[in-house]
């Protein structure tokens, strides 16, 4: 599930938020300056995922001319698919302190991306704040609450990352994810048989849903 707050699928969407935080935030510019600003973003973000190494000199190019934030926020994405994730971590929960909770999907976002950073550099406790924080401005979203639980999880908070996925469970009962992961949880905390009424569930709902991709 964490790969595709980076991934390709979820690509246009991010974009979209993007482009609109950083228009709104350069005005009173002219139109035209927003949106040339917004393709060389777009641009830059591109390559930054099939071709790390050239969007980091880009990036660091255009913040010397005075891309700003534009430019700072491609610079993490760049470092992110590079694996320099401590260095993305940092600057994307810089961009999203800087932000403020002017922009609410933004900035989720920022702190979402912080957090997935910092869990690839394995510091679940900077991983778990930024998740927090995520949630903060967005709690009705499964999926952060199934990220934070993870960093939970990581560091054998097991009675904390159930109370999380059982967060993501009230939200989106047939979350399979959430439910293999409570049950995880479960065996270590030797809730055998709470366990297993949860893989068991979670098998059957996949069962369901390849019988309704794959009809006779």
């Amino acid at each position: 599930m964490k790969e595709k707050r980076f991934c390709l699928a979820s690509y246009a969407l991010a974009f979209f938020v993007i482009v609109v935080f950083f228009a709104a935030v350069a005005a009173p510019r002219p139109v035209q300056a927003a949106e040339k600003t917004g393709r060389k973003l777009e641009k830059c973000l591109k390559r930054a995922l099939r071709a790390p190494d050239e969007a980091v000199a880009e990036a660091e190019s255009w913040m010397k001319k005075g891309g700003g934030d534009g430019a700072r926020l491609c610079h993490a994405h760049a470092q992110f698919h590079r694996g320099e994730y401590a260095l993305a971590a940092v600057e994307f929960a810089a961009l999203a302190a800087k932000a403020g909770a002017g922009d609410r999907v933004h900035v989720t976002a920022l702190h979402v991306k912080a957090g997935l950073s910092y869990s690839r550099a394995n510091d679940h406790v900077r991983a778990e704040e930024q998740y927090s924080r995520a949630l903060a401005l967005e709690s009705q979203d499964p999926e952060i609450w199934v990220d934070r639980a993870a960093e939970r999880a990581s560091i054998e908070r097991y009675w904390d990352a159930i109370d999380d996925l059982n967060r993501a469970l009230t939200l989106m009962p047939d979350m399979t994810e959430a439910l293999r992961m409570r049950g995880q949880a479960l065996m270590k905390l030797g809730q055998d048989r709470k366990a297993w009424l949860d893989f068991q569930r979670a098998e059957v709902l996949d069962r369901a849903e390849e019988n309704y991709a794959s009809p006779p």
